[in-house]
């Protein structure tokens, strides 16, 4: 039953990602990097990982309730599914607060950031000035 958790697990996982690249530069036809983007590169990462935790918590959750449900009247299974169930919630409380802690930072290194940074509380974005490629690529 473990295993099949974990294929589950691994399958969601690409979907939390959307598919979309970490930081939008450096690459051919991009802006260079710039400290901002490195910033942006750290949000994706910590946002990805506590997306991950909340899918990890309810599979978790999950398998407290199948124990739980399947112990037939067995205090220590019943006790078992409870104790992963109160474990799962507690994680999701370290997850979701560390979730408000990491975004306030974010917002926070935005706003002192001065105009480099835009975007809104949950997710930042660089104003980076845009290099026109096109004419190198006509030469």
């Amino acid at each position: 039953m473990k295993k099949i958790f974990l294929l589950f697990v691994f399958f969601l996982i690409p979907l939390i990602s959307f598919g979309a690249g970490l930081v939008p530069c450096g690459g051919p036809n991009e802006n260079p990097c710039t400290a901002c983007d490195i910033i942006v590169l750290i949000e994706k990462i910590l946002h990805f990982a506590l997306n991950s935790g909340i899918l990890i918590i309810i599979g978790a959750i999950i398998w407290g309730g199948i124990i739980w449900i399947t112990s037939m009247g067995e205090k220590k299974k019943i006790a078992q599914g409870k104790q992963i169930i109160q474990s799962a919630i507690i994680g999701l409380i370290i997850v979701l607060a560390s979730y408000i802690i990491i975004n306030t930072t974010f917002w926070v290194l935005a706003k002192l950031g001065g105009k480099d940074y835009t975007g809104t509380w949950l997710q930042l974005e660089c104003n980076n000035p845009i290099i026109n490629t096109e004419n190198e690529n006509r030469n």
